[in-house]
């Protein structure tokens, strides 16, 4: 089975939508690191020596359910900012912030194309339309990403 095929088994709304892999695999940052830029580092609230999150903010116990406002937070953290609208903006990046009943579930990072990038878990990471990666319809509980539920907006970095 091919890598495609295995998104979108798992995200069906890509099935519908111009996708592609943009990166192999790998566990060494997460969807958080990589909408912030970052790629040797995993971005998580949760109690745990191995993730890095913000020292200015509470950590999480494992069972708690992680916020959009505690990622929204964190990302304040490195400049981001709430703001209305996902349609590029001269001078900023963007990211999405999805949720489900249970809280935050994933992010997307907008690119100057006016598509989207995902890091997916321990998977690859993808250029895709931000609709397709929303919803619950995955039969893994792992990319059942919500809704979107918060765009972010900081100034692009020139230096």
């Amino acid at each position: 089975m091919s890598d495609e095929t295995q998104l979108e088994d798992r995200l069906p709304g890509l099935r519908s939508s111009r996708f592609r892999i943009t990166s192999p695999p790998t566990d060494d940052y997460n969807c958080i690191a990589w909408a912030v830029g970052e790629t040797v580092r995993w971005w998580s609230p949760i109690d745990d020596d191995d993730h890095y999150w913000p020292a200015e903010l509470p950590r999480l116990s494992e069972e708690a359910d992680v916020s959009v406002e505690d990622v929204a937070n964190a990302l304040a953290t490195v400049g981001f900012r709430e703001c209305q609208g996902m349609e590029i903006e001269d001078g900023f990046e963007k990211i999405a912030i999805f949720a489900d009943e249970e809280g935050f579930t994933h992010m997307a990072r907008q690119l100057p194309n006016n598509r989207w990038t995902s890091k997916l878990g321990e998977t690859w990471d993808i250029e895709h339309e931000l609709d397709a990666i929303a919803g619950t319809n995955s039969a893994w509980r792992s990319f059942r990403y919500g809704e979107l539920s918060l765009i972010m907006r900081r100034p692009i970095d020139s230096g």
